[in-house]
């Protein structure tokens, strides 16, 4: 294995094992019966007084190939930029907090709409990923476009979805708050960085 190599993936480690997480669940959700009951969210408050760890097993799983490659895409995308200028630690407090706040708000959505049902995915978490990087560096060119249009655009199809299929786009308010959470991290750190930057020009 190359030094260059060896970086790469040290660069990218919390990003990754994020991914291996999704993925050894999907595996499990397709393998095992029943393991749904017990990782996915059912948003009925007393389901979830009983199996309260599946506010957060919840963004962790997909029971679809496509919904997991597109999450999956998204975040090694995203997930490994933002972490190169930041850290596994920073990858994993806005993945894990975008996706808890994301649980919660399921809850009331779920309870107005009358929906009934398991519920699985990881796409507040990794929208609020997309998010933090975009008020970071708005303008790095990724996958043909740019941070902030990537941001704008999850934004817009979410938001359409969830107005014209409420009953299908049942975690449409997660996703978008896993927007705004994510850019409040992203300003929140870019914010940081600038005070860094100037105090290290002051200093020359």
């Amino acid at each position: 294995m190359t030094k260059k190599y060896k970086i790469n993936i040290r660069d990218k480690r919390g990003t990754l094992v994020i991914i291996l997480i999704n993925m050894m669940i999907f595996i499990a959700l397709n393998t095992i019966p029943d393991i749904g009951d017990k990782l996915l969210l059912d948003p009925k408050i007393n389901i979830i007084m009983k199996r309260p760890w599946t506010l957060v097993t919840v963004f962790f799983s997909h029971e679809i190939l496509i919904h997991i490659f597109a999450n999956m895409g998204l975040l090694l995308c995203f997930g490994s930029r933002l972490e190169k200028i930041t850290s596994s630690k920073i990858i994993f407090a806005v993945y894990l907090t975008c996706g808890f706040v994301g649980s919660l708000t399921i809850i009331p959505v779920a309870y107005l709409n009358g929906f009934s049902g398991l519920i699985p995915g990881a796409s507040a978490s990794v929208f609020g990923i997309v998010a933090t990087f975009a008020a970071m560096r708005p303008n790095t060119k990724v996958m043909g476009g740019t941070a902030k249009q990537w941001a704008a655009m999850l934004f817009a199809f979410n938001a359409v979805l969830w107005i014209l299929k409420p009953q299908i786009s049942i975690g449409g308010g997660a996703h978008a708050i896993g927007i705004v959470i994510g850019l409040i991290f992203g300003y929140y750190l870019k914010n940081k960085e600038t005070k860094r930057s100037n105090i290290g020009e002051n200093m020359l």
